[in-house]
């Protein structure tokens, strides 16, 4: 996990193509990384340009304790999944070593805490505060990785080296 400070590096992947070989799929992007200041508190919102394709991309950028809160919230949310996840198999265990029938009562709760424990353990780790403006239609671009297992087995793409522009919709935030 990344640590939350007062810049962060605001880390715009551009899936270019999608490559299929047999049974695999290779996805390939660019990462562009923009420095941004946080706020010092609250949302602001802004416009940073794709350097692959040149269009204007929407973010948020959480100040650090929102940033930080939202990093708890979904720490919670995993161990509270991992903690029901865990009781509803003790309880399933004793059901089904009692002799009792009713194991299937346990199923629905279990497959929920998956269901909530899964989000949580992907995402927590790379919560930094930035996240794009519309959760769709932003075509090929995104501020995490868009496959997840293929940005931890293919790790291979850098960051270019390019000024990245940075429009912001609000005026500079008071300065604590």
């Amino acid at each position: 996990m990344q640590q939350i400070g007062p810049r962060v590096g605001m880390r715009l992947i551009h899936m270019t193509h999608t490559e299929h070989r047999g049974s695999d799929t290779y996805h390939h992007y660019r990462i562009q990384t923009a420095w941004a200041d946080r706020p010092p508190e609250g949302v602001r919102t802004g416009s940073l340009r794709c350097a692959t394709c040149g269009e204007m991309v929407g973010f948020r950028l959480r100040s650090r304790a929102r940033a930080k809160a939202r990093r708890g919230l979904w720490l919670a949310i995993g161990l509270i999944a991992a903690a029901a996840l865990a009781v509803l198999i003790v309880i399933t265990a004793r059901m089904i070593s009692s002799g009792s029938g009713g194991e299937s009562r346990t199923l629905v709760p279990a497959a929920l805490a998956v269901v909530a424990l899964i989000p949580s353990v992907i995402l927590l780790p790379g919560e930094d505060g930035v996240s794009l403006t519309r959760l769709r239609g932003n075509g090929p671009h995104a501020f995490k990785p868009m496959k997840i297992r293929a940005a931890w087995s293919k790790p291979a793409a850098t960051d270019r080296p390019v000024r990245a522009e940075i429009v912001f919709h609000d005026s500079d935030p008071p300065a604590p």
